[in-house]
């Protein structure tokens, strides 16, 4: 299969998939928060799905 074509296939599961959840930061407060990141050796990507992951859980727990 070719790269390009192997790209958008997935490129198109991502998108019916999943949906894109913008968000706006200062950019102190995202270099910070990159940093920080980078020290823990994780990516902002990562500790973002985790706190969402959690604060879910936590919730349906206390339900």
């Amino acid at each position: 299969m070719p790269e390009e074509k192997k790209y958008a296939s997935q490129q198109k599961h991502l998108r019916t998939k999943y949906v894109r959840f913008p968000l706006d930061l200062k950019p102190d407060v995202l270099e910070a928060f990159k940093a920080k990141c980078d020290e823990l050796g994780t990516t902002p990507t990562t500790e973002i799905k985790k706190f969402i992951n959690t604060f879910i859980s936590e919730d349906e727990a206390a339900d």
